[in-house]
């Protein structure tokens, strides 16, 4: 039997709501039973095996380091030395929500987490200042895409460790464009200023030095992260297990906003997090080979490189494809079902590993914030208190903003590899 009917199955278990899980491993069975011959005692072997790395360790250890982070106050140290910062600058708090969520990133790694965490604050600065509804929850929802592409992120630890390219390339990969969207979107709110006539956010002396006093101590750990991958003091897993302690530091000895009921609760809903984010990896890996039994990405690959001759267009075209898939897919299950496809093919077209992690996880990021299930949408919509169909409308010019950003990515690899090949990273 084709391979293809295992395909169309796993395509009707996502329409009908079965969870992603669920959906790969039955898809995985059904494919293995019927179109490769591999033997149903490889199912255990092949799903622990895609859990016994050492770098899947990063998975919970990030996780755990971000929950500590906002549960010692964090976020609102960060908004207030971001303030400090940059809160002189015209239509202000729209540039303090970009660079907040900039160095917040280098802590949570994830888009939800900023929305959610550092939203509210940012929002309801805003809403104080006279600034209006509309513009506030898109500039918090179109910076939050920042996450998961400054260092540490949690969908570039999932690439990595199902394509097996270095994290540590990866996390130095996502700096340049992620500096490259944080520039675009001041941009765009430098715009909103002019038009909107925004105000300046001024602080006083003593005010400035206390915001910097409060955060520069949080500012410390994505810091911590790059220097010591770039330094080889640890391994980009190690480095997670450094901030985890330095965030607990930070949080129950210098802060003492966290006693052993908040810690446990962060830890209870940390194993909460990494369970479902590891069987579905477990559960991916299974899938990803039976693919490759199946001789689907080969397939795949071949029609694609006879059909497209050029390079850049099959850049367009994976694009495309990955921004649809963004709006319907949630970003780990979407990276962890499509990598073993995409790969062959993109290499084959020339296309370095760590460029393509980078515009794949921009892509899917892109989708969080685009209807019809953009998981910030909702997280802003409810922390915004503001209209699902309004905050679309507001986002529109986030859209194109961060569309100019992938184009400037994609068409030019170097924004991706340079920094990591002259540090003399792996993967490149």
């Amino acid at each position: 039997m084709s391979p293809v009917w295992g395909l169309l199955l796993l395509l009707l278990l996502f329409l009908a709501g079965m969870p992603v899980t669920y959906a790969l491993g039955f898809s995985a069975i059904f494919m293995m039973r019927f179109s490769t011959g591999m033997k149903w005692m490889t199912i255990g072997q092949q799903m622990v095996f895609g859990l016994n790395s050492f770098t899947i360790l990063a998975v919970p250890l990030f996780l755990l380091a971000g929950k500590l982070m906002n549960k010692c106050g964090v976020t609102d140290r960060l908004f207030k030395f971001a303030r400090a910062v940059i809160g002189w600058m015209p239509g202000g708090l729209g540039h303090v929500n970009v660079l907040a969520s900039f160095i917040f990133a280098g802590m949570s790694g994830t888009a939800i987490a900023d929305a959610s965490g550092l939203g509210l604050i940012e929002i309801k600065a805003m809403k104080d200042a006279g600034y209006d509804k509309d513009f506030s929850c898109a500039v918090t929802a179109a910076s939050s895409t920042l996450g998961p592409i400054i260092p540490p992120s949690m969908p570039l630890v999932v690439y990595g460790t199902i394509s097996g390219t270095s994290i540590g390339a990866l996390f130095i990969a996502g700096v340049v464009p992620g500096i490259i969207m944080a520039l675009t979107m001041m941009g765009l709110v430098f715009a909103y200023a002019f038009i909107k006539k925004y105000p300046r956010d001024k602080m006083s002396k003593r005010e400035v030095l206390h915001a910097g006093k409060q955060g520069i101590l949080p500012c410390l750990a994505p810091v911590i992260i790059l220097l010591g991958i770039y330094t080889g003091l640890f391994t980009p897993t190690e480095s997670a297990a450094v901030v985890v302690v330095y965030s607990a530091i930070l949080g129950i000895l210098v802060y003492k906003e966290i006693g052993f009921k908040e810690l446990v609760e962060v830890l209870k809903e940390t194993v909460a997090d990494a369970i479902g984010i590891c069987i579905l990896i477990s559960a991916a890996t299974l899938f990803g080979n039976v693919l490759v039994k199946a001789m689907i990405p080969q397939t795949v690959m071949e029609f694609i490189v006879n059909s497209i001759s050029s390079k850049y267009v099959f850049l367009i075209v994976l694009n495309l494809a990955l921004l649809v898939v963004g709006m319907f897919m949630e970003t780990v299950s979407a990276i962890t079902i499509l990598t073993p496809i995409i790969l062959p093919v993109a290499v084959a077209f020339g296309i370095n590993p760590v460029h393509l992690g980078i515009m794949m996880v921009l892509n899917l990021m892109i989708g969080v914030i685009s209807p019809p299930f953009g998981v910030v949408l909702f997280a802003i919509n409810r922390v915004g208190e503001i209209s699902f169909g309004r905050l679309v409308k507001a986002l529109i010019p986030w859209f194109v903003i961060l569309i100019v950003s992938l184009l400037i990515i994609t068409l030019v690899p170097a924004t991706c590899t340079w920094l990591p090949s002259t540090m003399g990273l792996g993967g490149l």
